[in-house]
């Protein structure tokens, strides 16, 4: 009896668990109308989150290659996502295919963005909520960054 009695205080325990950590790494982020957007109700499709801001210097070119991006995978299975992380402040671009959306308190920025901390930091998430590759950091408008990133998305998309 008491065996079954820990057993059963041992599965609470884990189920407890893993109810806390799933709510630990769920974000919420403000809509531009407002409403409260979380990553849990981003799942199941795969999200690139552009972490920037106005205080960004590469604001302009990197949100024109995030529009570039988006307008690339049209029609798939996938959520772009500029997120300003800045106190106050517009996106640094019209928002045409992009969603915008604030990390006002940089919860998301700082727990996703792994050490980089680095102005824009680009995430991609699988359609489970988890990042694919390791977050990347900065803005090289020579690189390829489009078919870099449209790669990485054609990848999460393939894996269900």
């Amino acid at each position: 009896m008491v065996n079954r009695v820990k057993r059963i205080v041992v599965a609470i325990a884990i189920i407890a668990l893993a109810v806390i950590s799933a709510s630990a790494q769920d974000f919420g982020f403000t809509g531009s109308n407002g409403q409260t957007v979380t990553l849990s109700s981003l799942r199941g499709r795969v999200i690139v989150l552009m972490f920037s801001g106005p205080q960004d210097p590469q604001c302009r070119d990197g949100f024109k290659a995030l529009e570039t991006l988006a307008e690339r995978v049209q029609g798939k299975d996938v959520g772009i996502y500029w997120v300003n992380v800045g106190p106050t402040g517009d996106p640094c671009g019209a928002a045409k295919s992009v969603v915008v959306l604030r990390d006002t308190s940089q919860a998301a920025f700082k727990r996703l963005s792994g050490k980089s901390g680095q102005l824009p930091t680009i995430v991609i998430l699988d359609r489970q909520g988890n990042p694919v590759g390791r977050p990347r950091g900065g803005f090289n408008p020579n690189s390829d960054f489009v078919n870099d990133l449209a790669s990485v998305i054609d990848t999460a998309l393939q894996n269900k």
